[in-house]
């Protein structure tokens, strides 16, 4: 790396945000760069960033990137964005909607019903922008794709909530949660009378 020109700190090789290491002929990707997480999904991300931009004089930035994880256990556990703890610590007032799996109607015919699984999901106070979920529960790793690209897109959750979702699928819990922040401003909608005119 020193031969290279590359330089390196203590967790890993140093990029800018086009993934261009010190030497600007030569970029890295995944695990080698300093303050990745090391997913392989993230590794795949960074390889199309690094192409595009090292070869196609592209601008694409890898902290723009929405990365969501994964932990395959039974349930599963999948994250993006801010955990209601995170929020907390970096001072983002959120409010949170959720939806249990027990009422979910594939959840129940799949017998997973009774393992606790919920989708929980946090939007900055006052509005609709979602900035982190968690899914819990079998296909959670499914699931969490919805909401990974409502962030990254900024599709708000109003958005997600007026989506028509297939039935019966998991994703339904998600759509129900997103109903939680809908239901939560029906008394502040205006009636029919304030709609015309």
């Amino acid at each position: 790396l020193d031969a290279a020109g590359v330089e390196a700190g203590e967790g890993g090789i140093l990029v800018d945000d086009f993934l261009a290491t010190s030497n600007p002929d030569v970029y890295a990707a995944g695990d080698v760069v300093s303050g990745t997480p090391r997913l392989t999904h993230v590794a795949g991300e960074h390889a199309k960033v690094a192409v595009e931009n090292a070869l196609f004089g592209g601008a694409w930035r890898h902290t723009s990137l929405v990365v969501p994880s994964v932990i395959y256990t039974e349930p599963e556990v999948a994250m993006v964005g801010m955990s209601l703890a995170a929020a907390r610590a970096a001072g983002v007032e959120v409010e949170e909607y959720s939806s249990a799996l027990a009422g979910n109607d594939r959840a129940i015919l799949e017998g997973e019903d009774e393992e606790g699984g919920f989708v929980s999901i946090l939007c900055r106070r006052g509005g609709d922008e979602i900035v982190g979920a968690t899914v819990v529960g079998s296909r959670a790793g499914e699931a969490i794709n919805e909401l990974t690209l409502a962030i990254h897109a900024k599709v708000g959750l109003a958005a997600v909530a007026r989506s028509i979702h297939p039935y019966p699928t998991t994703g339904e819990a998600v759509m129900q949660a997103a109903l939680g922040f809908v239901r939560a401003r029906w008394a502040t909608m205006p009636n029919g009378d304030e709609r015309d005119s």
